[in-house]
């Protein structure tokens, strides 16, 4: 369109939507998002999240207000005009290196063009500059959330399509087997299609095909268990091992063996306290061998149409497979979803596991802080959270305060975990005792701050995520304030405080010098022993740390 003959861009995507469908008048669908008309003279971020099996297209609609009044100047003035610009790049929140750039446009009016993505799950960043306001609209061939990060976070949680049917063929071909159960050739063309299904490409004929059967086994035993609400039948057992033909998961083994109240009941007296002869455990050991033969012949002749055991076996399964029916897609999704949680290497294989970085969960912890006076350090957070196993985490704040960093402390190595530009970096959190200690701290400069919200937020691959090591967040804190003038001396030792704790807890200890570029070293020692330390230009802090009341030191 010239510059002469101006039209609005919705009048434009509605020229181009009618051109479109008199051409595919039965191919495509069109899904319509549009960012309102916004004034900033800053960067603005939008993020995009669109999923499919087949592959995408976008049309990207961008203008930029980037001047006031008319266009009547010079050829020259109009030229020096300072464009808008958007930048679309692949984006995640578990990652800190920026993502591939796949698209980029600069205008001082209106552009459009097409983005093309390949089939998947994707998340892209837009980053828009413009002077004075900007406008986005998105034509695309299917759904997608587009907008600000709270408005696409919740669409993350759920599993991606390409996830979903790989999870539905899997367990319909255990359903294909369940059902073939008493037919020889159907039930070997059943395995085998089965084998084909919940194998990656590429792990057939390798050493990983081996231990991706045992996590598959796994997964399904699992399955089973939750199925059954945990009480798994000896039966149900039995019909696992004849389906799986798994002799060698130690979990279920352990199932398999009689109670512990049956053998107290059945225990003979004289065995207290003897150690068996080396003729005995020789006899123990056959007739364990002849036992684990017995079981595995049984479990072998269940596989054959026609014997009692492959009827009792067939019943017990399809028993398993009427309630999984009801809640299909719900099982056959947890059951590809621990297999992921192994983090076998042969699951990288998969199609799906692409979309792994695009798949969340998340959980904020909001406080309020009061009004602060400038030139003021505070305490806005800090809170202890426990990792129930290990995972990989993305700390995030959100505070209207220009000056606010936030630390996180292992209470179990009091090391601080690693910052890339005064940020977090995305860290796999291991299970430890003590867990962990989110602290954030903020000062104010040379204004008031007025009293306002601060929001923390965790960022996991999966639930369960962290949880607090009580039930509520607390935002009120004890404060107790030194100054002092620093008298120069021969060991620069600025001051040595000693401290009586009554009652164990965890303390932030904060040091700051009128003088900026001051190098402190703060230490906080135990008998002479340091047991942390800390270094800071001009300002010094201790995050956190667990100080033990007197009368705990002396009892131990």
């Amino acid at each position: 369109v010239s510059r002469e003959t101006w039209i609005s861009f919705e009048d434009f995507c509605v020229c181009f939507q009618n051109l479109y469908i008199f051409h595919k008048p039965h191919t495509y669908t069109y899904n319509y998002q549009k960012m309102d008309f916004k004034f900033t003279d800053d960067q603005v971020f939008y993020y995009l999240l669109v999923d499919s099996l087949k592959p995408i297209e976008i049309l990207v609609g961008f203008s930029a207000l980037v001047h006031w009044g008319d266009t009547a100047g010079t050829k020259q003035e109009c030229f020096s005009v300072s464009k808008g610009t958007l930048m679309v790049e692949r984006f995640s929140w578990k990652c800190v290196t920026p993502g591939e750039l796949v698209l980029k446009m600069h205008t001082s009016a209106t552009k459009a063009t097409v983005l093309n993505l390949p089939l998947g799950r994707h998340i892209l960043l837009f980053t828009v500059s413009s002077a004075i306001g900007h406008h986005i609209h998105l034509c695309s061939t299917v759904p997608c959330v587009f907008g600000e990060e709270d408005t696409v976070l919740p669409s993350l949680e759920k599993e991606s399509y390409r996830f979903i049917e790989q999870a539905t063929a899997i367990m319909k071909a255990v359903g294909n087997v369940i059902n073939n159960f008493s037919s020889m050739p159907e039930l070997s063309k059943a395995l085998k299609e089965l084998e084909l299904t919940h194998c990656p490409p590429g792990v057939h004929g390798t050493g990983m095909a081996e231990e991706h059967f045992k996590v598959f086994n796994s997964a399904f035993w699992y399955l089973m268990k939750y199925v059954l609400s945990k009480n798994v039948p000896y039966s149900y057992k039995f019909a696992f091992r004849s389906f799986s033909l798994d002799f060698k998961d130690t979990e279920v083994y352990e199932d398999d063996t009689v109670s512990s109240e049956n053998c107290e009941k059945n225990r003979l007296s004289s065995w207290d306290n003897r150690t068996p002869t080396p003729e005995e455990e020789a006899a123990a050991l056959k007739l364990q061998a002849i036992w684990k033969g017995t079981y595995v012949r049984k479990v072998l002749n269940s596989r054959k149409p026609g014997t009692k055991e492959n009827a009792n076996v067939k019943e017990t399964l399809q028993k398993l497979w009427t309630v999984i029916e009801l809640n299909f897609e719900q099982y056959a999704v947890m059951l590809l979803r621990d297999m992921f949680k192994t983090n076998c290497k042969s699951i990288e294989n998969f199609p799906c596991y692409e979309d792994e970085w695009c798949k969340l969960s998340f959980s904020d912890y909001d406080v309020m802080y009061a009004d602060q006076a400038p030139n003021v350090w505070f305490v806005v957070f800090r809170e202890i959270f426990f990792v129930p196993e290990d995972m990989l985490i993305v700390p995030k704040m959100y505070s209207a305060i220009p000056s606010c960093r936030l630390h996180v402390i292992n209470n179990d190595t009091l090391e601080e975990m690693p910052h890339v530009f005064f940020k977090v970096t995305p860290q796999v959190y291991t299970k430890n005792k003590k867990g962990y200690t989110f602290m954030a701290e903020a000062h104010t400069g040379d204004l008031s701050l007025a009293a306002g919200r601060w929001r923390l937020r965790l960022i996991g691959s999966h639930s369960p995520l962290p949880f607090l090591s009580r039930e509520a967040v607390n935002n009120v804190y004890s404060t107790k304030e030194i100054k002092e003038y620093y008298i120069p001396n021969d060991k620069h030792v600025m001051f040595r405080y000693s401290v009586k704790v009554t009652a164990s807890h965890i303390a932030t200890v904060q040091v700051q010098t009128s003088k900026s570029d001051v190098f402190i070293k703060l230490q906080v020692l135990d008998n002479e022993e340091e047991m942390v330390n800390v270094i800071g230009k001009g300002h010094a802090v201790i995050p956190a740390f667990n100080f033990l009341s007197n009368e705990m030191l002396l009892s131990s």
